[in-house]
């Protein structure tokens, strides 16, 4: 299993509703492909330095992942696919960064 850090970013104008189903899509895609979320943080709305398909703000969700390494070109196909997702980034680590995350400690 290789393991990966990634953030993806979701549209401002998503309901509860709609943001939660779509990270509960994501998850199901992950454990679809053999994948497991090790660890999940929600960074919340956040502005961005630049707009963005016409989005000056989104939503932040950071996960911990394990999943084969050949099955991580389907997720981001996912993702590119997904009109809610406005950016994401995956990136694969030798290991996991400490939790929780610096964006999350800078909340309390």
């Amino acid at each position: 299993m290789a393991l990966f850090e990634q953030v993806i970013m979701l549209r401002q104008d998503l309901s509860s509703s709609d943001l939660s189903e779509e990270i509960k899509k994501h998850e199901e895609l992950l454990s679809n492909l053999e994948g497991n979320i090790v660890y999940k943080e929600s960074w919340g709305l956040r502005n961005l330095a630049y707009p963005i398909k016409e989005n000056k703000k989104a939503f932040y969700e950071y996960m911990n992942i394990e999943i084969p390494q050949d099955k991580i070109d389907k997720i981001n196909t996912d993702l590119n696919l997904n009109e809610n997702i406005i950016r994401y980034l995956s990136i694969k680590v030798k290991s996991f960064g400490e939790t929780p995350t610096v964006m999350m400690k800078e909340k309390d």
